[in-house]
Order: C-alpha cells, then sequence, then structure tokens
C-alpha cells in the first residue's frame, strides 16, 4: 500500500472546566470530549522526500507551523525509512474553531503513517507522538467519547451516549486559544462536573453543557451570545461554545429537528454544519 485516505472528524466539548494554572504555563482541565460527524478529508501516500502539504484552503501553512505536517515528520523519523510523505487536504471543518480540526488531521496523517511507514504503533503508541504536537490530538486514538484530565492528554475511553445530533454554528472569524486561556480569570470559572454527565442520557447532557472558557471568548466577541440565543430559539435542548471558540452547537435529539433549526438560523451570516454524534472512531479500521 503506498497511500490511504481517511475523514477526520470534528470535536465538540459537551464540558470543559479549566482547575487551575500548572508550573508549566499551562492549566489542568477536565473535559468531556465527543465527535461528530462533520469532516475533513486526509489523503497521505508515499512520495518524493520529506513531508510535502498541499490543501484547498489557501491560508493553512504548508511549513512546520502546520500540525499536520510535523506529524508526518515525527512518523518519518521514527521510521528511519528513506522515502517522503505527501499530504493533500480537503477542509471542511473551520480553522480555529474550537473543533479540533487541525488535531484531528494530525491524528489521521499518524494513523495513515503508522499503515504506510510499517510502524506498528497500537493506540497508546500514537497517543504518545501525538501528545506531542498537540493535546487534542491524543482524543481522536481514544473516541469517539472520552473523559479528558491533566493538561487534556490524559483520557478515558467512555461509551458514546446515545445517538444524538448537533448544529454547529461559526462566525466566520478565528479565535486563538493561547489568547483564551491568557485571559481566563479563574476566580470566575464555575467549574461543572465533567465526569458526573458522562453517563447521562441526552435531555440531561444538553442541560449540563459547560464551558469555563466561554466568559473570556464572548465578552469579546457578542455573536457567541447571539449564536447560542439562536440556537436555542430555533429548538436546541442546550447550547453551549465549544473548545476555545468561536463555535457554538446546540443540542438535538433527531436529524430533522437539527436540519430544520439550520433552515431557520440561515441568512445570518453564520456558517452552519448540521452533524451526527458518532459512536465509533472513524479511525478503527485501521487502529
Amino acid at each position: 500500500m503506498t497511500a490511504l485516505l481517511l475523514r477526520a472528524p470534528a470535536k465538540i466539548n459537551l464540558c470543559l472546566s479549566v482547575l487551575g494554572r500548572r508550573p508549566d504555563g499551562y492549566h489542568d482541565v477536565e473535559m468531556l470530549m465527543q465527535m461528530v460527524g462533520l469532516y475533513d478529508e486526509v489523503r497521505v501516500s508515499l512520495s518524493g522526500q520529506g513531508v510535502s502539504f498541499s490543501c484547498d484552503h489557501p491560508l493553512l501553512p504548508t511549513d512546520e507551523s502546520n500540525i499536520a505536517v510535523r506529524a508526518a515528520a515525527a512518523a518519518l523519523a521514527r521510521s528511519g525509512k528513506r522515502t517522503g510523505i505527501a499530504i493533500e487536504l480537503k477542509k471542511a471543518i473551520p480553522v480555529s474553531a474550537g473543533l479540533g480540526g487541525g488535531s484531528s488531521d494530525a491524528a489521521a496523517v499518524l494513523v495513515a503513517c503508522n499503515v504506510l511507514l510499517e510502524l506498528g504503533l497500537d493506540r497508546q503508541g500514537l497517543a504518545g507522538i501525538g501528545a506531542g504536537l498537540g493535546m487534542d490530538v491524543p482524543f481522536f486514538f481514544s473516541g469517539p467519547t472520552a473523559f479528558a484530565c491533566g493538561r487534556g492528554e490524559v483520557l478515558t475511553p467512555l461509551p458514546p451516549p446515545a445517538p444524538f445530533w448537533v448544529l454547529l454554528v461559526n462566525p466566520g472569524f478565528e479565535t486563538a486559544t493561547a489568547w483564551v486561556y491568557q485571559n481566563l480569570n479563574l476566580g470566575l470559572t464555575k467549574k461543572g462536573d465533567c465526569n458526573t454527565i458522562a453517563g447521562l442520557r441526552i435531555g440531561k447532557i444538553a442541560a449540563s453543557l459547560h464551558n469555563d472558557l466561554e466568559t473570556v471568548t464572548a465578552a469579546a466577541h457578542p455573536a457567541i451570545a447571539e449564536m447560542r440565543e439562536a440556537l436555542l430559539e430555533a429548538g436546541a435542548l442546550g447550547a453551549r461554545m465549544s473548545g476555545s471558540g468561536p463555535t457554538v452547537f446546540g443540542i438535538f435529539e433527531t436529524e430533522s429537528t437539527c436540519r430544520t433549526a439550520a433552515d431557520r438560523l440561515a441568512g445570518r451570516g453564520w456558517l452552519l454544519f448540521p452533524a451526527p454524534s458518532l459512536t465509533g472512531s472513524p479511525f478503527a479500521g485501521h487502529l
């Protein structure tokens, strides 16, 4: 095999609590993370020398500032083989949107390289490389549902909840995760219990959604509150910002109610993505 095409899913944070700042500058967090069916397409092939990267998103960097490129370089160095890796990426997940698109792409690259370069790594081995690239990367080897703690890299896979739908609403601008954490006032965080809501039914989960970072992003961008309110008015059982934002998601029990809400929110200048929750890993056949 010389090439592999994978779909890299987005994630949402059903719960994100920031517990405190660590001596290393990172923050201790607790998160309940869930994969959803909005996908980038990642094609990885053995070709040339070194790592090459192409993408249909014109603003993504093509050098090692790109996490997918760093993932391929790490896998290539580990293999010791004299070959090259070519990455072709088709973006559907918005960039810097709180949906883990870059981390998911990096995970897909690692999965593909593990196969193509015959590295023989298991999930833990891949997660170990992934943690060196970004804190969300290991989740994509442990999902579709997982409880995360530490800096986000300590993961406990969980049984996924009953299938549900989300409407992802993105305002069309980006946010920087580092800026959001730097401006977080830990004295104002409410610290939802991410572990407790993991086993609840979807109605209870929707009512328990929590994100300590939302206050920071929403204070700088009034669109966050506008999107949340619009989702609730359109019938969402609950709505919350994902990650450091700015994407806000609403939870719906059925596809039809989710798509009806998308129709109601159309024309307001937001990017709308109806998507199902995932009940299995899209990489399962290669791990």
